[in-house]
């Protein structure tokens, strides 16, 4: 049955799967419970559900009731500090079903499901891809408990789409390498629904871009991505700014609600003895081509080094606090100050190439996104989907001074009043590299994750890719 054959959600299935609240409509009730509305909340009985929990409210015509309420049960604030969880999954999230015969019209209004997104009817092939190795884990369990049953309840049957878990960390490149890359040149649409942090898409947009080069007929795939890594960089700044407590719902109502749109990205080139450094560090690869491919950020200094020393399986344990565990080490080292990165920096603005007189550094960030987690605000003036490259950038600082910037970034990108910081707006930027020696460790870059370690006396250059030549949509509310 092709996906045009489905009809919107009016089902009965999301009875089967379960019901857990106390206002489950029961043949045998007398009367089904009164529900109310109002100030964002709904309440029935000793009960209730907040706007902010609500996922949507689907039609279950045939059935015991007329609706069920989809929404996630809240975290308890004293089992959360507790690192209480879920004992059958594990889970900081829990799905909550409620069945009603009778809704205000207002809280209908908001939440009831008007039927599958346009991207999901005109799909030829849909996959979900879940990253087993992001963040800390928990995307297997989300799929389990609370995608799988979400779109069997809207309608979306199981035999719509495939379901994937990766393996390994080549295991979506591979995915996209086998099932995206024909069909993308053929012009067929394509959605992937993806469980998983940055890391994933970055990984599809270098393997679609790989090799010769892309048909006339090329159509991108559609990418919904579930926010399931460490910082989700992506999904922040992608979407508007949201007030809801849980970034699960924001991802939930995008993939029911949501457009896609076209995602820029930057090229990274290196010099041609660069390497990418994988499995902690300790295997260096040769670039294709001597790029790659991003769309969050390019970076040299603490922040690359930060992201590479924290990238271990015994610090992706604590989720985004790792970062914070890696930048005091770094910041205030053993034997002295701060390391000064010794780079010669170059900004690009149209023709014009602009070098920095600074000859040692703390920081250099190139991005194309405001937000490298949910409130740290590297980029204030960044926008969704805009093809822009700003770097944030500033100097050997001791420790105190450097630490003073970066909680900074957290109070709404406050960093960018000192007078230490740089904020510009480029087209391009180069950076070359006088760190001597062997090692690594102080000519390291980052592009959305990814570590290269670049040669003595190499160098790396960021640019924007032009309208037309991305390669992805991304669904976003």
């Amino acid at each position: 049955m092709a996906l045009d054959d489905l009809l919107p959600a009016q089902s009965t299935e999301a009875l089967a799967i379960t019901c857990d609240d106390a206002a489950c409509a029961n043949p045998e009730d007398e009367a089904p419970s009164d529900f109310t509305y109002a100030d964002g909340t709904l309440k029935w009985d000793s009960t209730e559900i907040r706007d902010d929990d609500v996922i949507t409210v689907i039609n279950t015509l045939g059935g015991t009731a007329e609706y069920t309420i989809f929404s996630l049960q809240p975290e308890n604030a004293e089992e959360k500090s507790e690192g209480k969880q879920d004992e059958k999954t594990n889970c900081p999230f829990k799905l909550r079903t409620t069945n009603a015969m009778i809704l205000p019209q207002g809280f209908l209004s908001k939440f009831q499901f008007q039927g599958l997104p346009a991207y999901l009817q005109s799909a030829k092939d849909v996959h979900v891809l879940i990253s087993t190795l992001s963040g800390t884990g928990l995307s297997v369990a989300f799929f389990d408990e609370i995608l799988h049953p979400l779109l069997r309840a809207v309608g979306f049957e199981d035999s719509k789409y495939t379901v994937l878990k990766t393996k390994s960390a080549e295991s979506v490149k591979e995915f996209t390498q086998f099932n995206l890359v024909d069909g993308a040149n053929e012009g067929k649409e394509q959605v992937v629904i993806l469980l998983s942090g940055d890391g994933g898409i970055v990984d599809t947009i270098n393997t679609l871009l790989q090799g010769k080069e892309r048909p006339s007929t090329y159509a991108k795939p559609t990418f919904v991505q579930l926010p399931l890594g460490t910082g989700n960089a992506l999904f922040h700044s992608l979407h508007k700014p949201s007030t809801l407590p849980s970034i699960y719902i924001q991802g939930l109502r995008t993939l029911l609600h949501g457009k896609p749109k076209a995602l820029p990205i930057f090229k990274a080139t290196f010099s041609p003895g660069a390497r990418l450094l994988i499995n902690e560090g300790q295997t260096a690869t040769p670039l294709p081509n001597n790029a790659v491919y991003g769309a969050v950020v390019g970076s040299h200094g603490l922040h690359s080094t930060l992201v590479a020393d924290s990238d271990t399986t015994e610090y992706r344990k604590h989720g985004d606090k790792r970062f914070g565990m890696v930048a005091n080490d770094l910041l205030y080292p053993k034997d002295g100050p701060p390391h000064k990165y010794k780079t010669d920096v170059t900004f690009f603005q149209g023709s014009k190439a602009v070098p920095l007189d600074r000859k040692e550094h703390g920081y250099v960030l190139a991005t194309m996104v405001s937000n490298l987690e949910r409130a740290f605000t590297i980029s204030p003036e960044s926008k969704p989907f805009e093809a822009a490259l700003r770097v944030v950038h500033f100097g050997a600082l001791s420790g105190d001074e450097a630490m003073e910037v970066m909680k900074a970034a957290y109070d709404n990108g406050r960093h960018l009043k000192n007078r230490a910081v740089g904020y510009e707006k480029v087209d391009g930027l180069k950076i070359a590299f006088r760190e001597e020696g062997e090692d690594w460790k102080w000519r390291r870059c980052c592009i959305d994750g990814s570590i290269v370690g670049v040669e003595e006396g190499g160098w790396m250059e960021v640019r924007v890719l032009g309208q037309g030549e991305e390669a992805i949509n991304v669904v976003a509310d």
